[in-house]
């Protein structure tokens, strides 16, 4: 029993940094655009109080990682 102890607890941990890793990449902000490249909307998502959507999805997008302060 105490032999599946150890590769027990290095699979969690292993799948909790993962599950770490994946929830940070996805903090940040979606920028849409229209066909001439003017702002029409964006998706905050993972920065707490900051998150939220506004304006119109486009397939024309970039995607800022990271969450920033307001300057």
């Amino acid at each position: 029993m105490a032999r599946n102890r150890i590769p027990a607890v290095a699979a969690l941990a292993f799948l909790a940094l993962v599950s770490f890793n994946a929830a940070a990449g996805w903090q940040g902000t979606w920028h849409y655009y229209d066909e001439e490249g003017v702002l029409v909307g964006s998706w905050t998502a993972g920065c707490g109080a900051k998150d939220g959507r506004w304006g119109v999805v486009t397939s024309n997008k970039t995607f800022t990682q990271g969450c920033r302060d307001e300057s």
